[in-house]
Parts: structure tokens; sequence; C-alpha cells
């Protein structure tokens, strides 16, 4: 997924300048998760929140000389996926279940309540659990999470049957999630 961003701004180069270019990447490279989490909790089919995702991101960087850098880049970013995601809606022509406009709008601004605060410790949270992980689930959780291999492709790799992976990645969630909440709460500040 991040690289067919890359490439997808690299291709759309349009009129911002160097400068522009970096700061950019910069602000855009360090909510690019938060903003994809954003997305998918609006549009829970993956698929749909990758669409949304990309051309978000396309419009952010078409629209960037235009942010208030007084603003949170995330918030804006925010507003433009919004509007992103409930386009999608209205175009989608599918015969699935999908969100209204105001159920929507009532996960948007639910979502917007959470403060950012508490999402940067969390992810902060998580990027310490994933330290202590052994380095084989860690090779693993990067390798299905931020790589995107497919389980079975990993399971053929390594002679492995899918379900063993599956039960491992399950067993690395919780063990992730129960180091993520003692790290949050012994902090008092993910609350």
């Amino acid at each position: 997924m991040n690289e067919v961003i890359c490439m997808s701004i690299e291709q759309e180069q349009t009129d911002l300048p160097d400068e522009l270019h970096v700061k950019f990447l910069h602000v855009f490279t360090q909510h690019r998760n938060q903003i994809y989490s954003y997305i998918f909790s609006l549009l829970p089919n993956r698929d749909d929140a990758e669409d949304v995702f990309q051309r978000t991101s396309l419009i952010l960087w078409k629209k960037f000389a235009d942010y208030d850098e007084t603003c949170s880049f995330f918030s804006w970013a925010c507003g433009v996926a919004f509007y992103e995601v409930k386009n999608f809606m209205r175009v989608a022509q599918r015969k699935r279940l999908q969100f209204r406009d105001d159920v929507i709008q009532q996960l948007a601004d639910e979502r917007a309540e959470i403060p950012q605060l508490k999402l940067d410790v969390r992810a902060t949270a998580l990027e310490e659990c994933m330290q202590k992980l052994k380095a084989k689930d860690r090779k693993l959780v990067n390798q299905v999470y931020r790589d995107q291999i497919p389980v079975k492709d990993l399971a053929e790799v390594a002679g492995a049957a899918i379900q063993t992976l599956y039960n491992r990645l399950n067993q690395i969630r919780r063990q992730l999630t129960h180091c993520i909440e003692r790290t949050v709460s012994y902090t008092g500040e993910g609350k």
C-alpha cells in the first residue's frame, strides 16, 4: 500500500516546490497510519478503505499548498478523508451493507473526540511492545501487517500449516494488546 502511494505521489508531481514536497512527505509519513485508521473506522471493508486512502492521499498532496500550517495536519487530513468517504459511499453502487450518511457522521464525530494524545500514546506503546517481542515474532508481524505478505505465502515458505501461523499471530496480538494496555495504564496517559 505504501509503495503505491509513493509511486502515485511521485507520478503526480504537480506544482509543489521542493520545500513543500519535503514538508508534505514529512507530515504525511508521520500521520499516514492514523489517517488510514480513521478511514478504516468509517469504511470497515479493507479494500474500500485502501481505495479511499489512496484518493485522500493524492488530494492531500495536490492541496498541500493550501494547507494552513497553524492547524493540525491530522485534523485537516481527516476532514478531507471524511468527504472522500462520503463521496465513495455516494458513488458506490454495490449491493452490500454500507453505512448511511448520518451513521458516518456519528462515527466521524466519535472518532474526532478521541484525543490525539491518546492515539500517540498507544502508538508509542505499540512500538515499545513490538521491541519486546522475540525477533521471529516481530518479523512475522511486520511481514503480515507492514509488508502485507499473505499468511498463505509465509506458510508455504516456512513449510508450516497456515493455521499454525494464524494461531501464532493470534497469540502475538493478545500479547501486544496486554502489553499496550499495561504500558498505557502504567503511564496513565491513555485514559
